[in-house]
């Protein structure tokens, strides 16, 4: 399978379309800059795609990971000046060691939890800039590093400070390099779910957490003081991350009852990802003890199987699930725990008709790859 390179920002698009409304005029421009930014870095990563995007030189299948940071120092050019090498001592700079030190937990994470060597499971370094551009609200994965910027320290802070973003970023390489998923409707969605899904394993796994003991929580730290909100999105509660005046209420729904149909976020991706988000949790729940061990090896066999479409629906990745879950661990708890997820979050999981309707999936003709 070809993996096709996508640009997929942490912060959702509708976020930044509520901040661009405002009647605040410098909460307004700050978030018009971040989509105009976001917009032309969406168009160079297509490009790159159509002309061939440049490989990358060093790729080795070891059990270390080969880190580089750079410093874009305010500016927009990429990668930037180089700051830190794998083996250095630290920086000085937090921001470049916190953004070493996420890398690192994603290399292990999927290292040791499921012996995956790097993002395309070949030893591919793992490249960041820091310091992109000014008062940038966003971090994003452009198909070949990691971007973050530092906030505007009001509505959000410094990108490096949720590790699970790091890691929910770094898990759309390993989709563009396994399942492919295209960046549209349901495929998107699930896109977006799987990022949040290992991002959030990212984080329990460097704590060292158990289902029980884990947030569920993607991107806690980095509102800003005076937001009310916890985090941008949540595993087990979505629709409850932040409500406030500046951001919106969270529109994520926790079951196909609130499906949102949209044209916008490329249909709704980091929306509708609260569903699949919802059902991952409920099986990490249901089997207790660390989440990457069982909810998250039936996942990733999914994801790195071979057998998901890059247009599947939700109804398609689900019935992956359940027979991931029998093949791995048979017909007792685990496989009981999926199927009992996707019937509490709405998605069938039988091939008798049942199936949700392909509207909400992707259109015909629809194209993506964009985030």
């Amino acid at each position: 399978m070809d993996a096709t390179p996508t640009f997929c920002t942490i912060i959702p698009p509708h976020v930044l379309d509520k901040m661009a409304t405002s009647e605040d005029r410098a909460l307004s421009d700050l978030a018009r800059a971040t989509l105009e930014r976001d917009a032309f870095e969406r168009t160079h990563r297509r490009l790159t795609t159509v002309i061939g995007a440049p490989s990358i030189a060093g790729a080795v299948a070891s059990d270390k990971p080969k880190r580089t940071i750079y410093d874009a120092k305010h500016g927009t050019t990429l990668p930037g000046r180089k700051v830190r090498g794998e083996g250095d001592k630290e920086s000085k700079d937090q921001t470049v060691n916190r953004a070493s030190n996420a890398l690192g937990a994603t290399f292990e994470l999927y290292l040791k939890a499921f012996q995956r060597h790097s993002i395309d499971d070949q030893g591919l370094p793992l490249n960041a800039t820091v310091h992109f551009s000014q008062r940038y609200n966003n971090a994003f994965w452009n198909g070949e590093q990691m971007v973050f910027g530092d906030g505007d320290g009001d509505i959000f802070l410094d990108f490096t400070l949720p590790i699970d973003v790091i890691g929910h970023e770094l898990t759309h390489g390993v989709t563009q390099y396994t399942a492919n998923l295209t960046y549209f409707g349901q495929p998107g969605a699930l896109n977006e779910s799987m990022s949040d899904v290992f991002g959030s394993l990212v984080k329990q796994h460097s704590l060292q957490q158990t289902a029980d003991q884990a947030d569920w929580l993607i991107g806690a730290g980095l509102l800003g003081p005076n937001i009310h909100g916890d985090a941008l999105r949540s595993m087990k509660a979505p629709g409850t991350a932040y409500d406030d005046p500046k951001l919106g209420k969270d529109p994520q729904p926790a079951t196909m009852d609130h499906y949102v149909t949209t044209g916008r976020d490329n249909g709704g991706v980091h929306i509708n990802s609260g569903i699949p988000n919802h059902a991952f949790y409920l099986v990490a729940e249901a089997l207790g003890g660390y989440a990457w061990e069982q909810a998250g090896q039936i996942w990733y066999d999914v994801l790195t199987g071979g057998q998901i479409s890059p247009q599947a629906s939700f109804a398609d990745f689900a019935r992956l699930t359940v027979s991931a879950a029998h093949t791995r661990y048979g017909d007792g708890e685990a496989h009981q725990a999926v199927l009992k997820a996707w019937s509490q979050v709405g998605v069938p999981t039988s091939t008798n008709g049942a199936d949700l309707p392909r509207q909400a999936g992707q259109p015909e003709g629809a194209s993506g790859q964009q985030g």
